[in-house]
C-alpha cells in the first residue's frame, strides 16, 4: 500500500502528529470517560494500563495493510495473519485486563475465567474500534492529498499545454509577417521599414506581455491595431478596414494573444490570393463583463473552403487555448456564408 504524506511533512511532525492523537485519544478515553464512574481514577488508570495494547495493534494492523495491500496474490496470506493477529492482540488484551485492571480495581470481574469468549471479543471490539478511527482519519489524509496531487497535476498539465499552445503563436506569426516583409523588400517597396518597426513593437509585446497569465483587455486591443496597421500596409489602398472599439474596455483582463489569431485568419484565409477589394470589419465591446468580438470579412473567390479560417492553425491553436483557459466561459460562433463571420464572448475578470 502505497503512504501517502505529502512533502512538507518532516518526520518529526509526523511522529508529533501521532502522539497527539494518541494524546487526545487518551484523554477521551480516560479522564472524560471516567466522569460517569464512581470512582473516577479508577477508569484513568485503566485507560492508560490498556492503551498500549491498542496502539500497538493500531501500527501492526497497519504494517500488515502495507505488506499485503498491493500484493494481490496473497489475499489468503494477509486474512490468515489479520486473523492471528486480532485473537492475539485480544488475547493480550484480556490477560492484561485480568491480571491488572480487574485485580486491583474491579475484583468482581475475576468471577469469569481468563479465556471467558465474550470478554475476549469484547476486548476485541474495544482494541479494533480504535484502530478503525486511526484507518479512517489516515485513508481520510490519503484522499485528500491524492485529490490535491491530482490538482496540482493538472493544474501542471493545462499549463505546460498553455505554454506549448503560446510557443506556437510567436513562429506561426512571424513566419507570416516576415513573408510580407520578404515581399515588400524584393519590390523595394518604402514601406518595409514600417514593418520593420511595428514588427519590433508587436515582437516586444509577445515576448514581454504574453508570459503573463493574463494583461489588460486595452494592450490587447493596441496589439490588434498595430497588427492592422501592417496589414494595411501590405494591402495599401486596395483594403477598407473598420475597426470599432467601444467604451467600457479599460478594467478588464484577457489571456495574452487570444484574439488576433481570429482576425489574423481573415486576413490570411479570406483573401489572400484576391486582386481586387477587400474589406475586413471589426466590433470589440464589453457588455455586462462579457467580451464581444465581432471579425466579419470579405471571402476570396480563389479561395476553396477547405482552405478557409477553419484550417488556420491560429485559429487552432485559439481554439485549444479558449478550451483551456474559460473552458464553460465563452461561445465561438463561425458563418461561412458569402461573408465569413466570426462572433466571440468571453467572459472576463475584472481587473480591480
Amino acid at each position: 500500500m502505497k503512504i501517502i504524506t505529502g512533502k512538507s511533512i518532516t518526520p518529526v511532525k509526523k511522529i508529533l502528529s501521532h502522539l497527539l492523537f494518541w494524546v487526545v485519544y487518551y484523554i477521551y478515553d480516560g479522564p472524560i470517560s471516567s466522569n460517569v464512574e464512581a470512582v473516577p481514577y479508577k477508569r484513568m488508570i485503566s485507560a492508560g494500563i490498556s492503551l498500549p495494547v491498542k496502539i500497538l495493534a493500531t501500527y501492526f494492523t497497519f504494517y500488515l495493510f502495507a505488506k499485503f495491500y498491493n500484493d494481490y496474490k496473497k489475499p489468503v496470506s494477509f486474512t490468515i495473519y489479520m486473523l492471528i493477529s486480532v485473537v492475539l492482540f485480544g488475547l493480550l488484551q484480556r490477560s492484561i485486563s485480568y491480571n491488572f485492571i480487574y485485580a486491583q480495581f474491579y475484583p468482581e470481574g475475576l468471577i469469569r475465567p481468563l479465556l471467558y469468549a465474550p470478554k475476549i471479543i469484547m476486548e476485541i471490539f474495544g482494541i479494533y474500534s480504535v484502530v478503525g478511527i486511526v484507518a479512517t482519519l489516515h485513508f481520510m489524509r490519503q484522499w485528500y492529498v491524492s485529490q490535491q496531487e491530482k490538482q496540482q497535476y493538472k493544474n501542471e498539465k493545462l499549463e505546460a499545454e498553455l505554454k506549448y499552445l503560446k510557443a506556437q503563436i510567436h513562429p506561426h506569426f512571424l513566419f507570416n509577417t516576415l513573408n510580407n516583409l520578404y515581399a515588400l523588400t524584393i519590390k523595394k517597396s518604402s514601406k518595409a521599414p514600417e514593418i520593420v518597426h511595428k514588427l519590433s513593437q508587436l515582437m516586444s509585446y509577445m515576448l514581454y506581455d504574453s508570459n503573463k497569465p493574463f494583461v489588460p483587455l486595452q494592450k490587447e486591443i493596441d496589439y490588434i491595431e498595430n497588427y492592422i496597421t501592417l496589414e494595411k500596409i501590405r494591402y495599401g489602398d486596395r483594403l477598407d478596414v473598420s475597426l470599432n472599439i467601444f467604451t467600457g474596455t479599460e478594467s478588464y483582463i484577457i489571456a495574452p494573444l487570444l484574439v488576433l489569431p481570429f482576425i489574423e485568419n481573415s486576413f490570411k484565409h479570406g483573401f489572400c490570393n484576391d486582386t481586387g477589394m477587400v474589406w475586413v470589419h471589426i466590433d470589440i465591446l464589453v457588455n455586462d463583463g462579457k467580451l464581444i468580438i465581432k471579425v466579419e470579412n470579405s471571402k476570396s473567390e480563389k479561395n476553396g473552403t477547405e482552405e478557409t479560417h477553419q484550417g488556420g492553425i491560429g485559429l487552432q491553436n485559439a481554439t485549444k487555448r479558449l478550451d483551456l483557459i474559460y473552458r464553460d466561459g465563452y461561445e465561438l460562433q463561425i458563418f461561412d456564408a458569402e461573408t465569413y463571420l466570426v462572433t466571440l464572448k468571453i467572459d472576463l475578470p475584472n481587473n480591480f
